[in-house]
């Protein structure tokens, strides 16, 4: 697969923010390597991640958009993993009859990676299980010779639901995160977007873009062709009480809500949300209680009374009970403190 070229996804255009630019510099260190024609253990595997709309796909388009210009002799092999799982899921190969063919376009595709000089694999909490042995032995065989390795996604190798033998390989390298932005950085995404695309808004109504909305990159290009509309809607220059007035509703149905929060947290800890709002308290379904308990405290204007009915008709006491020790946990557990980040930046 070949990555389609984008003006506006150049290194160029990369905007350097503080939670990004361990990222970048990441990246900017494999391209060094790549040039050189030299292997660097330090980098390969190279693993980004962060949540959705933070500039990895950017990141990585724009790697291979420069190493493809330095050396235009340069194999790279592109794979965007969805479209393994939608490809799976739309042929059916779990079924009988399709099997033969799942395993033949699995094995195609491993024959043509082994010839790149460049993997990169995007969104790679996508990949189906059904794929991570021939996975395995191709990481076994491009990293025996030096094959430059990079992948993204949405978690950290050690929070994906993939088999341990290849989480154990993607963690293996340089694993860097990218943070979700803060407001100041969503204002100078906002502010270089708008600026790029000649958009006369004013600083005041950027900032308060910046402070409402809690997303990422296309969150914010959604934001801004927005106001463009908006812009050639109205005579005079817009003001924040104009704009506050065309978003609300938006931001009012992006809010996070209790009912997303469990379905969030049940995902990922792999436990039916209707248990997280039961009486049950099994080991398994414990600690999601309370992280979802946690999260609704932190993302809603709920109060402890509310949340408690919700997760099963609690009280108050048990609530901030659970917020409080999953605060005092986060700080000395790093796995559970990232899962917990991401799940929150996906809900905002």
């Amino acid at each position: 697969m070949t990555v389609s070229r984008s003006p506006r996804l150049t290194f160029a255009r990369f905007v350097k923010l503080p939670e990004n630019q361990s990222g970048l510099f990441a990246v900017q260190r494999v391209l060094d390597s790549l040039s050189l024609q030299s292997s660097s253990h330090a980098s390969n595997p190279f693993y980004l991640h962060g949540a959705t709309g933070t500039g990895k796909t950017h990141l990585v388009t724009a790697l291979i958009e420069e190493i493809t210009r330095r050396r235009p002799d340069i194999v790279v092999n592109f794979t965007a993993a969805g479209d393994w799982r939608t490809q799976f899921h739309s042929s059916g190969v779990n079924e009988p009859s399709a099997s033969e063919n799942g395993e033949s376009d699995v094995t195609d595709w491993v024959q043509t990676a082994r010839r790149a000089d460049l993997l990169v694999v995007e969104d790679v909490q996508f990949l189906p299980d059904r794929i991570a042995v021939p996975f395995c032995e191709l990481f076994d065989d491009l990293n025996a010779r030096h094959v430059q390795m990079v992948y993204t996604s949405a978690l950290g190798p050690n929070e994906l639901c993939l088999p341990a033998r290849l989480r154990s390989r993607l963690a293996s390298g340089l694993v860097v995160t990218i943070a979700p932005l803060q407001v100041t950085s969503r204002f100078r995404l906002l502010e270089d977007k708008a600026q790029r695309g000649q958009l006369a808004v004013s600083r005041d109504v950027l900032y308060w873009l910046s402070e409402h909305l809690t997303g990422g990159g296309r969150q914010l290009d959604g934001a801004l062709a927005k106001l463009e509309v908006l812009c050639h809607a109205h005579d005079k220059r817009l003001n924040v009480a104009t704009v506050a007035a065309h978003f609300h509703a938006e931001f009012q149905a992006n809010r996070p809500s209790l009912e997303k929060i469990v379905t969030r947290v049940g995902s990922h800890f792999r436990v039916e949300p209707r248990q997280l709002q039961s009486v049950y308290r099994g080991r398994n379904v414990l600690l999601p209680r309370q992280v979802g308990m946690y999260l609704a405290r932190q993302l809603t204007q709920l109060s402890l009374q509310q949340i408690g009915a919700y997760f099963g008709g609690r009280d108050h006491t048990t609530v901030l009970h659970a917020c409080r020790k999953v605060a005092k946990v986060i700080n000395i557990d790093r796995l559970l403190c990232g899962t917990i980040r991401q799940i929150e930046a996906e809900l905002t």
